[in-house]
């Protein structure tokens, strides 16, 4: 076991955390004593999740975990709080984003429900388990490792942004929605080995299996989600990188 696993193993525990708890609940007792013991409470859980991720992913990819193709904005925003940018993509279709230093986190919404979401990795590191057994931590396998048969795909290719997207039939466990692997030049990883390729090939409409073959070869995804929306709308709600940095200069 490396180091970091070590760590990790170690801060996963309940010894850390009991101590860590003990720790921050002390410095919650003059709260407690005004009677807000409700308030301390808050006070105690969310600053121990800041201590441990400090050192690990966990409450992260903990929280990651909770969504899911259908859930209601609402149970959404109990976890992650209020979006820092909601933008109308048309067609009755918004756009709530979440911006994590490890992360970037996006819910489409539709009739009153998140019908898809994606999450981008922005950190060496952050790596949550993705698509389950058919998958694996983010980052760490290509798009050809994918244990499914890949769909439709898009691809843009320009001076300042790229990106690959793609649908994956995963079989049964994906009945009624689709599972989204994607790579963008901001996201973490930046081998962008055959994209250009692929891309030419798009535009002068001419054979792309043996280009994308070499794409998903080579290229681990940073980008992943669920959903019941197509690949043209995922796309649209995947910001550039000018708009991204705007928006990061804004509200981080």
């Amino acid at each position: 076991m490396s180091a970091p696993e070590q760590l990790e193993s170690a801060l996963r525990g309940p010894g850390f955390r009991q101590k860590a708890i003990t720790w921050i609940a002390a410095l919650s007792l003059p709260v407690i004593a005004l009677g807000n013991f409700s308030e301390a409470v808050m006070i105690v859980e969310g600053s121990v999740n800041r201590v441990v991720s400090t050192f690990t992913n966990i409450p992260e990819y903990e929280d990651l975990s909770y969504l899911r193709s259908g859930i209601s904005p609402d149970y959404a925003r109990e976890i992650f709080g209020s979006s820092q940018v909601n933008r109308d993509l048309g067609d009755g279709l918004i756009a709530e984003y979440y911006f994590d230093t490890k992360y970037i986190l996006t819910l489409l919404i539709r009739s009153g429900e998140v019908n898809a979401f994606t999450v981008i990795s922005l950190q060496d590191g952050f790596a949550p388990q993705v698509f389950d057994d058919l998958g694996g931590p983010l980052g760490e396998f290509t798009f050809g490792d994918l244990k499914g048969m890949p769909g439709d795909f898009v691809i843009d290719w320009t001076k300042n942004s790229a990106l690959y997207l793609e649908i994956v039939n995963l079989g049964g466990g994906s009945l009624n929605q689709s599972a989204y692997a994607g790579w963008v030049n901001y996201g973490v990883g930046l081998d962008t080995t055959g994209l250009s390729n692929l891309y030419k090939s798009v535009l002068t409409d001419e054979e792309t299996e043996t280009a994308r073959s070499n794409v998903r070869e080579t290229l681990a995804p940073n980008l992943y989600g669920w959903g019941r929306l197509n690949l043209s709308e995922i796309r649209k709600s995947i910001l550039g990188p000018t708009d991204l940095a705007h928006y990061l200069s804004a509200y981080r």
